[in-house]
């Protein structure tokens, strides 16, 4: 897929530094970028979650501990 991505200047000039570092090419930083905060917020979401069931089950949790 084809997408135009309009950035500001500031943000372009950090992805530009990072895939120099990386050695990457900018289009390349950009996808890793991308990748890297879908799956975080997918692990915070999971996170969440695991959060709302370990407190709703705290109880039955803590007599399986025993």
């Amino acid at each position: 897929m084809e997408l135009r991505l309009r950035l500001p200047d500031e943000i372009h000039a950090r992805l530009r530094v990072a895939a120099d570092e990386d050695g990457n090419s900018l289009n390349s930083e950009i996808v890793i970028a991308i990748e890297e905060h879908l799956a975080r917020r997918q692990e915070s979401a999971v996170r969440a979650i695991a959060r709302k069931v370990a407190q709703r089950d705290a109880e039955l949790l803590h007599r399986l501990s025993q």
